[in-house]
Order: C-alpha cells, then sequence, then structure tokens
C-alpha cells in the first residue's frame, strides 16, 4: 500500500513560474498510480476538489490559494519498443518535458525537436495539445495512460480520443478536471527526415544543408532564450507563464477588416496563416503591438516582457489579481481596437 503525506496550507507560488498566489488547503506529491489513486480517496473522503499540477508553467493561483487537494504529479518512468518501423516512447506524466526531449533526441528520434524549451511535464502536454514552431504533441501522440477520478480506473486514450485541436484536447474541454494523467506514449520516427515548417526556423538554418534534430532543437532553444522563455538552471527567466494569449483564429472577412487596421498601425512580418477551415489564425502578440502595447510596458508590478508583448510578467511585489487586471486592459483594448477577444492560454485556478 501506497504511503503518502498529505500537507495542511501549503504554499504554491514556488511552484508556478508566475511564483504568485496562496496557499493549498492540502498538498500532496505522488511518484505512483498506487499513491494518485490514494490521494484521489482522500479528497473523496473529505469532499475536496482536486487540481492536479504539474511543472506550473501555465497556470496563474489565485492569491486566496486553491481550498482542495493540489496533487502535484511527479510519476515517472521512460521505456521504448519498436513498432512498425516506428519507435513508441512511453514515459510517466511527471517526467520534465525539456528532458524528455533531450533524451528523444539523444536517441535520434524525430518528432518532438521543436517543442524543446518549453517549460512543464511530460503529462501537461497532452492537455492542452502543446505546439512550438510548426510542430505539436497530437502529430506524436499515440496514447494517454490516466485515471478516471469519478471511478478510480485506468482509461486509456489514443489519439482521436484526446479530440486534439488547436490548444486543445479533451482534456481540458468536456472532460477537464476528470483525469489524472499517468502516462503519455509517443510515436517518434528513427533517424526521421528533419521537416522545419516555420519562417524563423527556416531563416536561422537555411546555410545547412542537411538539418539535424539536434541543430533543430538547439535553434529553438536559442530562440526561446532570446525571448527569456527558458525556465531553466543557467538561462534569465522571467516571472511569466510563456505566452500568456492563444492566437485567435477569424472568418476571411473579418480578417479583412483586421489586416488594414493592423496596417494602418504600422503593420507586423508573418503575423497571419490560414488554416485548413478556410479561416485565419492572427498573432496575438501583432494584435497586442497594434493595439498600442509596447515591449516592456508595464503598470505597477505587472508589465509586457521587453522582449515580447505576448508574455505578461509578474514583477517583484506583484500579486496573482494584479496579473489578471493587467491581462484584462490587454484583452479590453485588442477588443475595441479590432473586435477580437484574446482567450488566455494560462490556467486560473482558485478564482
Amino acid at each position: 500500500m501506497a504511503c503518502i503525506e498529505i500537507i495542511e496550507n501549503y504554499p504554491l507560488a514556488d511552484l508556478t513560474t508566475f511564483r504568485v498566489g496562496g496557499a493549498a488547503r492540502y498538498f500532496v506529491s505522488v511518484r505512483s498510480e498506487e499513491e494518485a489513486l490514494e490521494a484521489i480517496d482522500f479528497a473523496k473522503m473529505q469532499n475536496l476538489p482536486i487540481f492536479i499540477l504539474g511543472g506550473g508553467s501555465n497556470v496563474l493561483i489565485s492569491d486566496k490559494g486553491f481550498d482542495g487537494l493540489v496533487i502535484l504529479n511527479r510519476i515517472n518512468g521512460f521505456h521504448r519498443r519498436e513498432e512498425g518501423g516506428d519507435t513508441l516512447v512511453h514515459a510517466g506524466s511527471g517526467e520534465d518535458w525539456q528532458e524528455f526531449v533531450d533524451r528523444c533526441i539523444a536517441d535520434d528520434l524525430q518528432g518532438t525537436e521543436c517543442l524543446a524549451g518549453i517549460p512543464g511535464t511530460v503529462g501537461a502536454s497532452p492537455v492542452q495539445n502543446i505546439g512550438a514552431y510548426g510542430q505539436s504533441v497530437s502529430d506524436t501522440i499515440a496514447e494517454v495512460g490516466t485515471i478516471d477520478m469519478d471511478t478510480g480506473r485506468s482509461v486509456s486514450f489514443g489519439n482521436k480520443d484526446c479530440r486534439f485541436e488547436y490548444r486543445k484536447s479533451i482534456f481540458n474541454t468536456v472532460a477537464a478536471g476528470r483525469y489524472l494523467i499517468t502516462s503519455v506514449t509517443f510515436r517518434l520516427k528513427k533517424n526521421g527526415k528533419v521537416a522545419i515548417r516555420y519562417r524563423e526556423l527556416e531563416n536561422r538554418l537555411r546555410e545547412i544543408s542537411d538539418v539535424t534534430i539536434q541543430q533543430v532543437r538547439d535553434c529553438v532553444i536559442a530562440i526561446r532564450d532570446g525571448k527569456g522563455l527558458l525556465v531553466r538552471p543557467g538561462h534569465e527567466c522571467f516571472q511569466c507563464a510563456g505566452s500568456f494569449f492563444k492566437n485567435p483564429v477569424v472568418d476571411a472577412e473579418s480578417f479583412k477588416e483586421i489586416e488594414k487596421k493592423v496596417r494602418k498601425a504600422g503593420g507586423c512580418s508573418n503575423w497571419a496563416w490560414p488554416v485548413d477551415s478556410g479561416e485565419v489564425k492572427i498573432s496575438a502578440a501583432c494584435l497586442i503591438q497594434s493595439a498600442g502595447f509596447t515591449c516592456g510596458y508595464r503598470k505597477g508590478n505587472v508589465g509586457l516582457s521587453p522582449r515580447h508583448t505576448l508574455i505578461v510578467v509578474a514583477y517583484e511585489g506583484s500579486t496573482a489579481q494584479d496579473v489578471v487586471d493587467f491581462a484584462r486592459e490587454v484583452q479590453e483594448k485588442v477588443r475595441k481596437t479590432f473586435g477580437v477577444r484574446l482567450s488566455p492560454e494560462v490556467r486560473f485556478v482558485g478564482f
């Protein structure tokens, strides 16, 4: 039987990259499915809501904290097997995402190299269908292992079962809060061909005739480091959650009007992309900039990163509510200017 330690009134700020917010009424760290089940049982007996915390890189904890049980997921494990010319890599959901990516690259496994430098855990990757520089985890996820917290049973989701969309999955939409992810299995290519689908990467790597996944990884890391987004030892990182807002998708007619306003404001480079539905995805950073905000804009103890307008930074002395109020100011200005409501990528907890 597992033996877990439930801690009362546990501070959460230092477990998040924003480093603001209050305490959890109850807190537990789990390293196995057995421990996770015991923690879930405790919450049920106490009639407590549950919040699963991974790397803390995409959440904003309220100043009053979370009135329930926070489960810190540290379930580990890594193994691989060959199947049909592909390599299936099975990883525990509590594994560090960057360490997972680096391990795959060291084994010459293609499919995650453009996702290097994203903070968080393996288990968080399918929830929001993380993506960057032309790659998304939905491209390679084969299976997600979970615990149904309503029944205590193990449930596996295939790729299609996850209902992946842009920054969406079943785990943050219709089934949000129901499943604790225990593992993720990826289908990767041994010595796979590198496909570069992002202009900034193309520009940086164009002089290399035969690009390797290691070179792509290193280039992505350099780009993210330049934006202050590397939550790694030895790298400067602002107190933030990376991209605060999602890139909005609009219909073609709406885009024409938005494009006129963006051009009038001075324009942006590489700021809009067609999507399969016939709609257009727009750079949220461009809209923020064109609405009159600049890199480094600050109001009190919260502001935009000096390096990127899509990054909301919590400076020393700030509170979670300060971050919320600042984000609302940005949303409202963009809405009034372009008629577009920016949706946060960040998850708000305890508000």
